[in-house]
């Protein structure tokens, strides 16, 4: 064969080549084209459902608990009942925690018997955000937003007894880094503070596992960056200025501002 159809033959083939190379990267530049689509499209899809506002979730299988606020608030007036505001008071309050945050346990600890005090004296509305942000901290079990939805399902059917669960779950707070809680301990636990069992048996049917979700959002939205985050009077308070770990300060703070 003469060099030079050695040559055109050599080129037939090159050109042959790149056809086939741009056929390639056409299919590959289509295929990826479908997948951003697709990804893009699901990740526009997760984004609204995580946005939906709490007030629009109603009241179905996934909605909010009986006299929750929109904002993803379970309030506790006077009475000492979940979902009962008192008319005007004087000063609201707005605690913002995980069940499994140590530092929340911590503030209940120092603040929760002087909030009850100030509350059933009438002083104080304390909104409850049980938050769902330390998920990833209980090696896949979702102990946050397992232990938030038991409590949103006691605050619904058993509003006499959202406080006492609240305590007893601080109490039993699991180590972050542990799988947490059961949902049977967490139905054990609530029974011993006197939820009737057949309110207990429930929690694992996540009732409100779409309200936990969309409260933490909502938290977020709030301008919550971490928990506890105390809110009076819709303002952010700073843990600099009035030491809420300190015993007694934020009772002090709280009557002030009432004017007491």
């Amino acid at each position: 064969m003469a060099s030079s159809d050695k040559a055109a033959e050599a080129r037939a083939k090159a050109k042959a080549n790149m056809k086939a190379q741009e056929r390639r990267t056409t299919m590959m530049i289509v295929s990826g084209i479908v997948v951003a689509l697709v990804v893009f499209g699901g990740l526009v899809f997760f984004i609204m459902n995580q946005n939906k506002g709490l007030d629009q979730l109603g009241d179905a299988a996934t909605g909010s608990p009986a006299g929750s606020l929109a904002n993803g608030a379970i309030p506790v007036g006077s009475s000492g009942t979940a979902g009962v505001t008192d008319d005007n008071p004087p000063v609201t309050v707005d605690v913002y925690y995980d069940y499994m945050c140590p530092y929340c346990q911590a503030f209940e600890q120092i603040n929760s018997s002087d909030l009850d005090q100030l509350r059933q004296a009438g002083t104080i509305q304390v909104n409850y955000h049980p938050i769902a942000i330390l998920d990833g901290a209980s090696n896949g079990t979702k102990y946050s937003t397992r232990a938030a939805n038991a409590a949103a399902t006691v605050a619904d059917a058993d509003p006499t007894h959202f406080l006492d669960f609240t305590v007893a779950l601080f109490a039993n707070q699991p180590s972050e880094g542990s799988d947490g809680l059961s949902d049977d301990d967490l139905a054990a636990l609530a029974v011993s503070v006197g939820v009737p069992a057949d309110v207990a048996k429930t929690f694992a049917d996540y009732k409100f596992r779409s309200w936990v979700t969309s409260a933490t959002e909502q938290s977020s939205v709030d301008g919550v960056s971490g928990t506890p985050t105390v809110m009076v009077n819709g303002e952010a308070l700073d843990p600099n200025t009035v030491n809420y770990f300190t015993e007694g300060t934020l009772a002090a703070y709280l009557t002030q501002v009432a004017g007491q």
